[in-house]
């Protein structure tokens, strides 16, 4: 739990405090963390009133007191926040400190930051286009092997989310895993900056977020940003498959360390000599993922590392995850056996067995990049003479690359072919537009919803089918899912 004291809020803020008389003169009043929901708040913690477009937390001031707030951060222009400072009085006793500022989304990344200086714990942050939650679950699971260690909860990675993640730590963690997201320019350098990260992994460089950012250029920028707020002996660990993360690593190896990772030996002239590390030996089944990791720093490392899940994708993120705790100082052994008590969380590459078919329900959302790990893992589970469905949904946020990049699922279906196509969404048509130009025949069937697809994919179902899910989070895919568990459970 969280012990900050009233002189710290109002140094990392810089804003006006207002403390009872008594509370001045007790030199051990302090706060017992920080909440931004009166439904948590706990008795003596600080309530800060954030606002957004559908809510604003200066409504619920009066709750905030009732319940015991020890303090109040709120908006000194706000008229709540006025109405409470007229009724401040020096001699007051039961009322909870006030601390005015100015914009109180700010103060918080400003009270995180502060705070993430008092705590001895290493910050290992992860951003990139793909993989950042599979990454941090995977690196959780492995460093918390070993120390006491605190992540970042759900989705929780954005202005309000890593805030949260650092001032939910206290004293007994070693080691803090923080997922930095990004929804406009400039996040990453402003998270960086409050979470000042140890050691910064970087998983790829995609098109996720090209309508607001802009270029492949851009999003690049913004996902090095990472570095800005790191400490001057932190360590940044890279996917050295993508090349525009390659490149830039080479641009800054002579300012940082950088530690690049693949899912295969590199040829040398890869690694531009940087230590790196890699997997040997994979061997992907219908239940599990097993490879060796080596790295160039030891020759005499070869860790054994099984995964009880199916996927190419799961290699890097447990590379990455080793790597850390190698630089961490911990038993390399152990560190790679913690990988076969790994889970994924939500609708990630989810296998669920129904009497009569296979569902792999990676819904959560879409990419590109995902698109491809997904059918390439619905290849993989197929056996000889079982259909192979994919519904897929539109990939949202594409900007200007949206028509090439669906077009482009065409050629990845040539090299992992599926049975029968649901495609759901405008952005679906490009596809078919791509098959096309591809020369590929599949049974495809276009919906503009998705709760379309569901009583013709619910006909349409054989015993032995795999059915992949996958769409961005927009088209709510999942429905497919409940609706064949339904079935199921109705039969």
């Amino acid at each position: 739990m969280a012990r900050i004291l009233p002189a710290q809020i109002k140094s990392w803020t810089a804003g006006d405090l207002h403390m009872s008389k008594a509370n001045r003169e007790n030199t051990e009043h302090f706060y017992r963390g920080i909440s931004t929901d009166t439904r948590s708040l706990r008795s003596g913690e600080i309530f800060l009133a954030l606002k957004g477009e559908r809510f604003d937390g200066h409504n619920f001031l009066r709750q905030a007191i009732a319940k015991g707030a020890g303090a109040l951060v709120i908006e000194r222009s706000h008229l709540e926040s006025q109405k409470l400072l007229d009724e401040f009085s020096e001699e007051g006793t039961q009322q909870p400190d006030l601390l005015l500022v100015d914009d109180s989304l700010v103060a918080y990344g400003q009270i995180a930051a502060g705070y993430r200086q008092t705590l001895l714990a290493s910050v290992i942050a992860i951003t990139g286009s793909v993989g950042k939650t599979t990454t941090r679950r995977m690196v959780s699971e492995v460093i918390s092997s070993q120390v006491h260690t605190h992540e970042t909860v759900d989705n929780q990675n954005n202005r309000i989310g890593v805030p949260l993640t650092l001032l939910e730590a206290d004293d007994d963690d070693d080691v803090i895993v923080a997922e930095l997201g990004v929804d406009r320019p400039g996040e990453i350098k402003m998270l960086s900056q409050i979470s000042k990260p140890d050691i910064a992994i970087l998983t790829a460089i995609g098109y996720s977020h090209a309508a607001f950012l802009g270029s492949r250029e851009n999003i690049l920028k913004e996902k090095t940003d990472i570095i800005s707020g790191m400490k001057s002996n932190g360590l940044v660990l890279i996917n050295g498959q993508d090349d525009s993360l390659l490149s830039w690593a080479r641009s800054m190896q002579e300012e940082i360390s950088i530690w690049l990772v693949f899912n295969e030996k590199p040829d040398p002239s890869q690694t531009h000599d940087l230590s790196y590390f890699w997997a040997e030996n994979l061997v992907l089944s219908p239940t599990s993922t097993s490879f060796v990791v080596k790295t160039s720093l030891d020759a005499a490392i070869a860790l054994p590392v099984q995964i009880p899940a199916p996927g190419k994708y799961l290699v890097r993120a447990a590379i990455f995850a080793l790597a850390c705790a190698y630089a961490l100082g911990m038993d390399m052994y152990k560190a790679a056996e913690a990988c076969t008590h790994f889970h994924n969380t939500g609708n990630r590459q989810n296998i669920v067995k129904f009497p009569t078919c296979l569902l792999i329900d990676d819904s959560y959302n879409a990419s590109p990049e995902s698109i491809l790990s997904a059918l390439e893992t619905l290849n993989l589970l197929a056996k000889p003479g079982q259909r192979k469905i994919a519904c897929l949904g539109g990939i949202r946020e594409l900007g200007s690359y949206t028509q090439d990049l669906h077009r482009d699922i065409a050629k990845t279906l040539k090299k992992d072919p599926v049975d029968v196509l649901y495609l759901v969404g405008e952005e679906m048509k490009w596809l078919l537009q791509g098959l096309q130009e591809e020369g590929l025949h599949v049974d495809t069937h276009f919906y503009s919803t998705t709760s379309e697809i569901i009583p013709d994919l619910l006909e349409d179902l054989q015993a032995d089918d795999v059915i992949l899910i996958k769409g961005s989070r927009y088209y709510e895919m999942e429905k497919i899912h409940q609706a064949i568990a339904e079935r199921f459970s109705q039969a």
